[in-house]
């Protein structure tokens, strides 16, 4: 089956055209909504617009939505346009911000803005409830201190901000209509308010159209799904947090953590790097045998890696114990005959661990990820994988091969 993807070839919208000239690049035939073609179109409809017509597959700004590599991606890049905008209207962006919402816009709004030093208070309003108790009659609003705020940027799609008198603020609006605030108050009142729909499309029309493309394929070609088992070594969390991305974009990743992987550590946050990793996989995290158990059931699942697998971990599936999440995925894949990837990260490896690596690289469907030694002097008997292969591992892996060289230079 022919697969086209239809498009208002007569768009103003920069996205349209980036998504153009990537859909081309890629082999797939482009056409105009108002052709007609032997096969299954793949209809783009610009956020926010109304397609006429019928087609087999329509994407559209519901369907975006639902899927969370791409709101990811859209939410990221419209926190970027909108430090821009920050910048060029008040030549930076470290203002202090009122930043309305409370859903993930809002989060990784707050995110990019910390992260640029803007002091950021964020209203969630939830938790309106709360505030009502606190500040009586009148409204959260009414009470907080808005005046002090240049700056107030508002992601709730309903009108939940009445204002009774003017405020020197600049509202940038990202909702959809009806927006946040009452916007025919503000016109009479004579307030800088600024709706500023679709900005990943306005400074970013590349990406934006890439990461629909991507949605797009993702809808496709269903990927893969694999399981991600965390031991604890959370001095190596932050090592694998940034190839992350790169082995969700390519299969679905279900990860799974133990007790003792989810105890405070010194190295990080262990409820942030949670929340993180969930954001990321788009799946909750497996803490029980039972829920570990229940994997070897799900067909589309075609390995386990454990990364980073300390020598506690490596020692009991050596020795075939089973009393942990992790090592019950491992055994609930193995006795289907999947294969398990491991990512060493040992301090003991090569001395009392010594062992049991030898009986995991000897034993059938166990791979490794490539090793070395990370520090020989300080810690000799120290071994850690390249994090940075563990996605061409997997893919080997399921090829019947083990990567080589195991042993790293």
């Amino acid at each position: 089956m022919k697969y086209y993807i239809a498009l208002d070839t007569k768009s103003t919208d920069k996205r349209v055209h980036a998504l153009k000239k990537i859909a081309e690049n890629a082999g797939i035939v482009v056409c105009d909504w108002a052709e007609k073609r032997d096969g299954k179109r793949m209809v783009y409809v610009v956020p926010r617009t109304k397609y006429e017509g019928t087609a087999d597959i329509i994407f559209d700004h519901k369907c975006l939505s639902e899927d969370e590599e791409f709101v990811r991606e859209n939410n990221y890049l419209t926190a970027l346009a909108l430090k821009e905008l920050l910048e060029q209207r008040f030549g930076s962006a470290k203002q202090k911000i009122l930043l309305v919402g409370y859903g993930k816009l809002t989060a990784e709004l707050g995110r990019v803005l910390h992260e640029a030093n803007i002091h950021v208070l964020q209203f969630n309003h939830s938790k309106v409830a709360d505030a009502q108790a606190k500040y009586g009659d009148r409204s959260y609003f009414e009470a907080a201190p808005l005046h002090e705020f240049p700056v107030i940027i508002n992601t709730i799609p309903k009108q939940v901000i009445k204002l009774y008198k003017p405020i020197p603020a600049v509202i940038y609006e990202l909702a959809s209509p009806p927006y946040g605030f009452d916007f025919g108050k503000l016109n009479m009142k004579k307030v800088d308010y600024l709706i500023e729909p679709g900005l990943p499309g306005r400074f970013y029309p590349e990406r934006a159209a890439q990461a629909v493309f991507d949605c797009i394929m993702r809808k496709l070609v269903k990927k893969k799904s694999i399981v991600l088992c965390i031991s604890a070594s959370p001095c190596s969390y932050g090592k694998m947090i940034p190839h992350l991305e790169a082995l969700c974009k390519k299969y679905d990743v279900f990860p799974v953590m133990s007790e003792n992987s989810l105890k405070p550590n010194r190295f990080l946050d262990i409820e942030e790097f949670k929340a993180r990793l969930t954001d990321i996989c788009g799946n909750g995290i497996i803490t029980s045998i039972t829920g570990s158990e229940t994997l070897s059931s799900k067909k589309d699942i075609v390995a386990c890696a454990v990364v980073p697998a300390t020598g506690n971990t490596v020692a009991k599936l050596a020795n075939a114990v089973t009393d942990t999440p992790i090592t019950m995925a491992v055994k609930a894949l193995l006795r289907n005959g999947k294969p398990c990837i491991m990512g060493i990260s040992s301090n003991d490896a090569l001395a009392g661990n010594a062992a049991n690596l030898g009986m995991l690289l000897n034993r059938k469907n166990f791979y490794f990820v490539p090793f070395g030694q990370d520090d020989p002097a300080a810690k000799p008997f120290s071994l850690v994988c390249d994090f940075g292969k563990v996605l061409e591992t997997i893919d080997t892996a399921l090829e019947g091969r083990q990567l080589q060289p195991i042993i790293k230079s």
